[in-house]
């Protein structure tokens, strides 16, 4: 780990720590751009750590990091927050007087990347078609680009500057990062961290001896430490925080912390235990259901009519799995539309998404559509209820074991079947609930905590 030698540290402590990780084997093997945006942001800080010290004209040390800098920014806008910290540093580390060359020479990489990303993503979703272009009229084809550009960081900005569609993914407070997140990420190094937060705190406002914190002995750490609080900092203004969105730092804590933990044991066996039970629940309990359902319904095309699947409570189904057919198939055979995620939707939404895809006129031209419904089974009560009051039979098809959503968990008087009389059911809802009851709590918790796969039969 070069950062851990950049602070002359071994590096046998924080490439430990990496491999041992349960963001390591979890989260960087899933969720694709954030564990390109940490791989980008571990680049940078490397890039930054070997060039901050040469001479400004090394313009091969400009190139890379706009170029490292602009790719991050395209794969998720939120690059921003991490790239600051590590490049006002290369901009400032050889004097003030520096500053404005090293940004000329980033911009002149930077703008013409940008400009060829940007006609890139507009070509890839459909905007600009290059067919069009004229080359023999210049400023008609200048028209048509710019009138058809496809800017998706800008699109990213706009969308989630806006509550209401935060609102469908999850709001959170905005302490969740540091109290939540960093804990459930870095376990045993979030305490240094929080340490460190605290004695620089005391440093700042002086109610500790400057003295003792030489600022010229403890640069290196200040920048990696900013190099994380900045991020957390800014990311904390958003209303809707996952942990992915702070995995970029992992490297960054194993680099500052690693060395600490290895000298404690009981730092050690923390360590090994918190990584060991987020192993095994996020990467084979935590929403583990969503994958072998798109399985199942992949193996099980419908022979007539379309198939609408709708998921709901649950992360984005991955559609490239069901193997859609081309849209030139033939229409004798059924047609299975691309999945629907309400991720973060209320019930009432769910029910009039449902009720359009009946009465869509789409659907009027063939054969009733058939409709799946994918969602946590500890939504199971409150679901049938509602569809049942809405003029809809939910008909439990599969249950795909295990599956636990932290978002929606199942109720301890769920398991225990001591619910609330409901007045939305019917008597065969009843009966269900009672042969539920009847089951041993084991069967109950492994129904509770499975994703079910409804048909949608329509009453009326």
């Amino acid at each position: 780990m070069q950062l851990a030698r950049w602070q002359g540290r071994d590096a046998g402590p924080a490439a430990v720590v990496m491999a041992t990780s349960y963001v390591s084997l979890v989260y960087y093997t899933r969720t694709f751009s954030n564990m390109l945006e940490s791989f980008l942001y571990a680049a940078l800080l490397y890039v930054v750590t070997r060039w901050s010290q040469k001479q400004s004209s090394d313009f091969a040390g400009a190139v890379i990091i706009s170029m490292l800098i602009v790719v991050g920014v395209f794969n998720r806008p939120t690059f921003v927050v991490f790239a600051m910290v590590p490049y006002l540093w290369w901009l400032f580390s050889d004097g003030v007087h520096r500053v404005i060359i090293k940004a000329m020479k980033s911009m002149l990489t930077a703008v013409p990347l940008s400009v060829a990303l940007v006609i890139c993503d507009s070509v890839y979703f459909g905007w600009l078609d290059i067919n069009r272009l004229n080359v023999a009229d210049l400023s008609d084809a200048a028209s048509i680009v710019l009138n058809n550009l496809t800017m998706t960081p800008l699109n990213f900005i706009l969308y989630n500057t806006q509550t209401g569609n935060l609102a469908q993914h999850g709001i959170h407070p905005h302490y969740t990062h540091f109290v939540v997140n960093i804990p459930l990420l870095f376990s045993a190094l979030s305490l240094w961290f929080f340490y460190n937060l605290y004695c620089w705190c005391f440093w700042a406002i002086g109610l500790v001896n400057r003295k003792l914190m030489d600022i010229s002995v403890y640069r290196r750490q200040l920048i990696l430490f900013t190099g994380c609080l900045v991020p957390v900092i800014l990311l904390s203004l958003f209303p809707h925080q996952e942990p992915r969105f702070l995995i970029p730092l992992l490297p960054v804590f194993a680099a500052m912390y690693s060395h600490k933990m290895a000298a404690s044991r009981v730092a050690i066996a923390f360590w090994v235990v918190a990584n060991l039970l987020g192993s095994l629940f996020y990467g084979c309990v935590h929403q583990a259901g969503v994958v072998p359902c798109l399985g199942y319904l992949q193996q099980t095309p419908p022979t007539t009519g379309d198939r609408h699947i709708v998921f709901w409570h649950t992360y984005t189904a991955p559609q490239h799995l069901l193997l859609l057919p081309s849209p030139t198939q033939d229409p004798v055979d059924g047609r299975v539309s691309p999945p629907i995620s309400l991720e973060g939707n209320s019930v009432e939404d769910l029910i009039h998404h449902l009720t359009l895809i009946n009465g869509s006129q789409a659907s009027r031209r063939r054969e009733k559509p058939t409709v799946m419904v994918a969602t946590s089974s500890s939504e199971h009560q409150c679901l049938v209820c509602v569809a049942a009051e809405a003029g809809m039979r939910l008909e439990l098809v599969e249950s795909f074991w295990p599956h636990l959503s932290i978002e929606h968990p199942p109720w301890i008087h769920d398991i225990l079947c001591r619910a609330p009389p409901r007045n939305c059911c019917n008597n065969d809802d009843d009966d269900d609930d009672d042969e539920f009851c009847e089951r041993s709590l084991m069967e109950r918790i492994r129904f509770l905590t499975s994703l079910n796969l409804y048909r949608v039969n329509y009453i009326h």
